[in-house]
């Protein structure tokens, strides 16, 4: 092992400079697929054994700071304070916990359709997931923005286990029509498919199927959840939704009426999301929504 932690921040035009100096510089320039976004970095260094050099790797943003609201130093004490782990991340979107049963929840709202592009991508790619049996995510398990680290055995049930085969169903039949849903576009601030925000999605989604796994969550105190909001209406949400989900979570136990309640709050709350960042630029993309 070169390092403890090993995390790549990649670089895309010339002359861009790495965004955190705790991170590594993973020169990438124009890629042949750059609607893969991340997945496909990922993939590529699996297939290249970078995650085989370190006793953690992993794949962050240059917008790691803007949305975490920690340094990459950080982040990497976080992981070597906890180096007997399979994983560690870190959520910088903790508020939606709140308001989302999981991570499939928020997702069908923001990108409608979403639920059945990943039911069949999962089918095509031979996983056996089925995404509406999907577990509660809580602070345990929810993991926005693919901000992970995890040693090489996580990276082989992972990576290896989940994204290669994905990424070798995408690369033999593109034409088929699990490949064409995933690669349709979708609502967000940058023009994006389905695809990355699918991929997304399936950290929280295996490691919540996988109890025995050691994945550390960066511990956020509760009261510096309002801090992770961007706007007033997503803290008054937190404020009268935090008390009933947070007793549901200390029990594991979730009536019906609890999941209704959180199914309405994040209807509502992704509504004003597309009404008040139309007119707005977003905090992490300084970009508005477009909905055409």
């Amino acid at each position: 092992m070169t390092a403890d932690v090993g995390i790549y921040e990649p670089l895309y035009a010339p002359g861009q400079e790495i965004a955190d100096p705790a991170f590594i510089a993973l020169q990438r320039g124009a890629t042949a697929r750059p609607e893969w976004r991340e997945f496909g970095i990922l993939v590529d260094m699996y297939r290249q054994g970078v995650h085989r050099q370190h006793r953690f790797t992993g794949l962050f943003s240059p917008k790691f700071n803007l949305k975490a609201k920690i340094t990459g130093a950080q982040f990497v004490e976080f992981a070597k304070a906890n180096s007997d782990a399979d994983a560690c991340f870190i959520n910088p979107f903790p508020q939606i916990a709140y308001w989302s049963f999981n991570v499939w929840m928020q997702g069908e709202y923001a990108h409608p359709g979403l639920k059945c592009a990943a039911q069949s991508l999962c089918d095509a790619s031979g996983l056996g997931w089925q995404i509406e049996r999907t577990p509660r995510h809580d602070h345990r398990f929810l993991a926005y923005s693919n901000f992970w680290v995890g040693t090489e055995a996580f990276w082989e049930r992972y990576v290896g286990g989940v994204l290669v085969p994905i990424a070798e169903f995408l690369e033999t039949q593109p034409s088929s029509a699990a490949a064409r849903l995933v690669m349709t576009d979708t609502t967000h601030t940058d023009a994006a498919p389905f695809l990355p925000f699918i991929i997304e999605r399936l950290f929280s989604t295996f490691i919540s199927a996988q109890p025995e796994l050691n994945v550390v969550a960066h511990p956020l105190p509760s009261e510096r959840t309002e801090d992770y909001c961007n706007s007033d209406f997503e803290r008054l949400l937190l404020s009268r939704m935090r008390a009933s989900v947070d007793t549901a979570d200390c029990g594991r136990a979730y009536p019906a009426e609890l999941i209704e309640r959180m199914d309405l709050a994040c209807a509502l709350w992704q509504q004003h999301f597309f009404d008040y960042f139309e007119q707005r630029p977003h905090p992490h993309t300084n970009r508005t929504v477009s909905r055409d």
